[in-house]
């Protein structure tokens, strides 16, 4: 199998509009992902549901679908145009977003839900496909810690925005519908910018891929794709196993944070939603612009290099396991913060790492195949093990944070054992910066 000559990387600013439309995209995907785990009391106590149940809107609804299909949107990612992968992703999960503040009842949110998380579940893997043809590997690093920026921002916005909502007791008519309350209200505005923002990617112009076999590896199958995953597991296996334990711990504290400001320190979503989602954003927006210079050095270009960075930022984030014996709101929220910096720079890392070892024609599938293993076990696991702790542990929902502990502190652990597995298989010559398909 022969390669075709390298195609040349776009100039700056032809790769700008697809960067801006990415950086809008993930805004909004944050803001949709996120806004459930803000509103998660109103929510409860609307739907007459317990901790339990809550925590399978929070996780298993977001991840179920996105599991079970998460393979073939990666596929999609591979062999259609990314650009109409965009479009139609951001479309779906928009309006999916919309009717999950019509939902009537737990089951019909439920599946609103599972089509919120199938379509964000294809962002990633045809952003990071995209943005590794139009910038070399040498600029990757703060072109993804850029678009990047755009999910912390969002990720402050879905604090903010409901909080504002809820506060001005903002009573939505819609028609046809009648009037919603207000945190209906919340979801049906955040989800509304949505289907604009998918019809511009319609006027990205796709660049050429990188890597792809003269003769015809863009046709890789199912089958081979997979086998070649495995014959690349070291040191895939191992960092692919650190992201997930690391994303069980982010996802169960993250999910649950409202929840917890709430009830540990008795306030309404108006009274914490501000200072969450400053926190959401300078922790977010700090943690990418730091991992935008760190992840392009040169020591991290060097095999195995960001994998060591990635042994060490578990273990950064630690403090964020501890915030329920915090004293007070501000002094809880520094120590969130924590977990909230790392993420940025453990997902530019390893989104780079991939970049640098899965071939053009894998990279979809690859980022594909690790959001289903995050789906699996951190999107569902996460949040369920942390109501799992207040309710069978501590036995008491006001407790939430212990959970963030119990939970939280193994997974970190496991998570930077995992990375240093993984950077002493890299060591040992198992990294080799942009393979081509075999």
């Amino acid at each position: 199998m022969t390669a075709t000559p390298p195609a040349e990387y776009p100039p700056f600013k032809s790769a700008l509009w697809p960067m801006v439309l990415l950086f809008l995209a993930a805004n909004i995907y944050s803001i949709d992902k996120n806004i459930v785990g803000v509103l998660a009391e109103p929510i409860r106590h609307s739907f007459a549901i317990g901790d339990q149940q809550m925590s399978l809107l929070l996780g298993l609804a977001y991840s179920v679908l996105s599991g079970v299909l998460g393979l073939g949107l990666g596929w999609l990612v591979d062999h259609r145009t990314r650009r109409m992968v965009l479009a139609g992703s951001l479309t779906l999960w928009s309006v999916a977003t919309m009717a999950c503040g019509l939902a009537p009842g737990f089951a019909s949110f439920f599946v609103f839900r599972a089509l919120v998380g199938l379509g964000e579940a294809a962002l990633a893997p045809a952003a990071l496909s995209l943005i590794a043809d139009l910038f070399p590997p040498g600029q990757r690093g703060r072109a993804l810690s850029s678009y990047l920026i755009g999910a912390s921002i969002g990720s402050g916005l879905s604090s903010v925005v409901p909080g504002w909502i809820i506060g001005a007791d903002l009573h939505l008519w819609l028609p046809f519908y009648g009037t919603v309350e207000p945190w209906r209200a919340a979801f049906v505005l955040c989800g509304a910018a949505g289907p604009v923002i998918g019809l511009l990617f319609l006027t990205v112009r796709e660049p050429a891929r990188h890597g792809f076999a003269a003769d015809g590896a863009g046709g890789i199958g199912l089958g081979a794709k997979l086998a070649s995953l495995w014959a690349m597991r070291w040191p895939l296996l191992p960092l692919f196993a650190g992201f997930c334990l690391f994303y069980v711990a982010l996802i169960g504290i993250t999910s649950w944070t409202a929840t917890f400001l709430g009830r540990h320190f008795l306030l309404s979503v108006p009274q914490f939603a501000p200072q969450m989602g400053l926190m959401l954003l300078v922790s977010g927006m700090g943690g990418y612009i730091i991992s935008g210079f760190v992840a392009d050095a040169a020591p991290m270009r060097r095999p195995g290099g960001r994998i060591a960075l990635l042994a060490v930022l578990p273990l950064l984030a630690l403090p964020s396991a501890f915030a329920g014996f915090a004293g007070g709101l501000n002094g809880a929220l520094m120590l969130l913060a924590a977990i909230g910096t790392v993420m940025p720079i453990i997902n530019v890392a390893t989104n780079a790492t991939v970049q640098d070892v899965v071939p053009n024609a894998m990279r979809g599938f690859a980022y594909a195949t690790l959001g289903l293993l995050s789906a699996i076990v951190a999107g569902t696991g996460g949040p369920w093990a942390v109501a799992f702790v207040s309710t069978h542990v501590a036995a008491d929902p006001a407790r939430i944070g212990l959970g963030f502990l119990y939970v939280g502190l193994p997974a970190l652990l496991l998570a930077s054992a995992c990375f240093a597995l993984a950077w002493a298989q890299a060591r040992g010559g198992a990294i080799t910066p942009e393979r081509q398909f075999p």
